[in-house]
C-alpha cells in the first residue's frame, strides 16, 4: 500500500505538471540564484534545529550526548523518513545511539517525543500565523484553527506521558513515553518552533521568487508549518510526500497560477531533500573523524 501510494503521488505530480506545463515553464524562467541560496540556508537551519531539540529530550531522559554525537545520530537517522512506514527514523536513531551506549528504549523514546513535539509546534505555529495572515487561504474555514488548541496541552510533561499511554492502548503497541523535566521539554519545543519559522522562511523565499511578489511572511510560515504537521501525521507517506505538497499547492492557489504553485512545491521538496542529504553527510563525516582521533 505504501509503495502504491508513493507511485500514485508521483503519477499525480507528473500529471499536474504536464497539465499546467505552460505556466510551469513561464514560472521556471523566474528562478534565480540568491533566493535558492537563501532557501537552502534557511532549510539547513530548520533541519539542524531538530538536533538540539532531540538532544534536550534525550538529556531529560538521562542520557546527555555531546553535540557532535547528537548531530551524527539525529541527522543521519533522519534519512529514515524517506522510507515509507513512519518508524524508520526512530529505528535508525536508536541503532546509532546504541553505539554511544544509549539504551535503545531511551533513544527511541526521545525520537518519538521529538516527533510528537514537531507535530504540536508545527500545528500551533500554523494555526497562529494563518489566524493572523491567512484569511485569503482559509476563507470560511478559519474556525478549524480552534481544533489545534487542545494539542498545546501536550507540551506539559504529564499530558505527554498520558498521551503515550492512550496511543499504546489504541495501537496495542508499547509507546514508551516517559516524563522528563519541564525545562528540557520547553527547550526542545523552543528549538522546534525556531525550526518551523526558518523552514517557513525557506518557503517564503521560493514563493516570492516564482510568484514575483513576496507574500506576508506569516502566511508562508503558517502554510508551511500546517503542511509539515499533516505530512508527519500521515505516516505511510515517505517524508510526508504527497499530503504536504497537496496542502501547499492548495494554499498557494489564491496567490498564483497552478503551474507556479507546482514549481514552488517541487523546489521546496528538492531544497529540503538536498539539505537532509548534505547535513547527514557532514555529520557522519565529522563523527568518523572524532572516532578516528580517539
Amino acid at each position: 500500500m505504501r509503495v502504491g501510494f508513493l507511485l500514485l503521488v508521483l503519477a499525480f505530480g507528473a500529471y499536474w505538471v504536464i497539465k499546467n506545463r505552460h505556466s510551469f515553464a513561464d514560472a521556471a524562467q523566474r528562478i534565480t540564484f540568491w533566493p535558492i541560496a537563501g532557501a537552502l540556508v534557511a532549510g539547513a537551519l530548520g533541519a539542524w534545529s531538530g538536533v538540539p531539540a532531540w538532544r534536550s529530550v534525550l538529556a531529560g531522559l538521562g542520557s546527555p550526548l555531546p553535540l557532535k554525537d547528537a548531530q551524527r545520530v539525529f541527522l543521519t537517522g533522519q534519512l529514515g523518513k524517506y522510507i515509507p512506514g513512519g518508524v524508520w527514523t526512530v529505528v535508525a536513531q536508536a541503532r546509532l545511539a546504541k553505539d554511544l551506549d544509549v539504551p535503545t528504549t531511551r533513544s527511541a523514546t526521545a525520537s518519538l517525543m521529538s516527533i510528537l513535539l514537531s507535530v504540536v509546534t508545527a500545528a500551533s505555529m500554523g494555526a497562529l500565523c494563518l489566524g493572523i495572515a491567512g484569511r485569503q487561504i482559509l476563507g470560511d474555514y478559519g474556525w478549524t484553527l480552534w481544533l489545534v488548541l487542545p494539542l498545546v496541552a501536550l507540551l506539559h510533561p504529564a499530558v505527554l506521558v498520558w498521551a503515550g499511554r492512550v496511543v499504546s492502548r489504541i495501537t496495542r503497541r508499547n509507546v514508551p513515553l516517559q516524563r522528563i523535566p519541564a525545562r528540557n521539554l520547553v527547550i526542545a519545543a523552543a528549538w522546534s518552533i525556531g525550526g518551523q519559522v526558518v523552514n517557513g522562511l525557506q518557503f517564503f523565499l521560493l514563493v516570492g521568487m516564482v510568484g514575483g511578489t513576496y507574500p506576508n511572511p506569516l502566511l508562508a510560515i503558517g502554510l508551511f508549518s500546517t503542511a509539515t504537521a499533516v505530512g508527519i501525521v500521515v505516516i505511510f507517506a515517505s517524508a510526508g510526500a504527497g499530503p504536504r505538497e497537496l496542502l501547499l499547492a492548495a494554499g498557494l492557489n489564491p496567490l498564483m497560477p497552478p503551474g507556479s504553485a507546482a514549481l514552488v512545491v517541487l523546489l521546496s521538496r528538492a531544497v529540503l531533500t538536498v539539505v537532509d542529504l548534505v547535513l547527514a553527510g557532514i555529520a557522519l563525516r565529522a563523527g568518523r573523524r572524532t572516532t578516528t582521533s580517539r
